[in-house]
């Protein structure tokens, strides 16, 4: 079925797939929205109005199977649980944040039957709500790789293919606590990449060995990965001069 956007956290999902750069946006607004989901809450199961969830009240939240596994179905818009269900279904409308934290530690898939959905393990349910996103800057933190921006940008000086240069920093759900350093590099000359990811692994070796970190190469034209986040920091390192041979 054709996926028409509902709503602003629509919008911002299938943006998020066709440009994963901008997902921060995407979860924000997941967290600030409300979303649908199946169950009843006991005494209110025929309402037909808004309603506050009294201290201690139960709700029953219907799963669904996958694979032989148990996961909980949201829905970001009616319309998402129409392509969903196939039957007349009782629901509850109720805060991304507030529901994911009732249901934390179950796996969660948005929009299950759709075009556009996001599925969520436990671990990733668990890093939205303690604040932790896929990507944050260098800038202010303890963390920041000093010895390897360093050895970066002296060794950029030395290619004239090179224009810019970003740093930022990434955190795997299933790993927080390691960050992995991400370098952004923008040439102009993508012919030379082969051979300067070949420099950039001698001088890591010689100079960090066991440095772990990873390198994209920023295209403006083309944006792919992580391009967005890179561009939204200031650059580690901008040629300024000419190379004279």
């Amino acid at each position: 079925m054709l996926f028409i956007p509902e709503n602003d956290l629509e919008k911002a999902l299938i943006r998020a797939v066709k440009e994963p750069a901008t997902a921060p946006h995407f979860y924000r607004l997941l967290l600030a929205s409300d979303l649908l989901v199946l169950g009843t809450v006991e005494g209110q199961e025929d309402a037909t109005r808004a309603f506050s969830l009294a201290p201690g009240g139960k709700i029953t939240l219907v799963p669904g199977t996958r694979n032989g596994n148990q996961y909980l179905p949201v829905f970001s818009s009616l319309a998402r649980m129409q392509e969903y269900v196939t039957q007349e279904s009782k629901y509850l409308s109720v805060n991304g944040r507030a529901l994911l934290d009732l249901t934390r530690g179950a796996p969660v898939i948005l929009n299950p039957a759709s075009e556009y959905g996001k599925e969520l393990a436990p671990d990733q349910v668990r890093q939205l709500l303690d604040g932790l996103g896929s990507t944050h800057t260098f800038a202010g933190e303890a963390a920041y790789p000093t010895a390897l921006v360093e050895m970066l940008t002296a060794l950029f000086a030395t290619h004239a293919e090179i224009e810019n240069a970003w740093a930022i920093q990434i955190v795997e759900a299933a790993n927080p606590a390691q960050p992995l350093p991400l370098i952004g590099i923008e040439t102009n000359n993508p012919a030379q990449w082969p051979s300067l990811m070949q420099a950039i692994e001698a001088a890591a070796q010689s100079h960090l060995p066991g440095q772990a970190f990873d390198v994209q190469r920023v295209d403006r034209l083309n944006p792919g990965g992580m391009t967005g986040a890179l561009l939204g920091t200031e650059p580690i390192y901008r040629r300024t001069n000419p190379i004279l041979n």
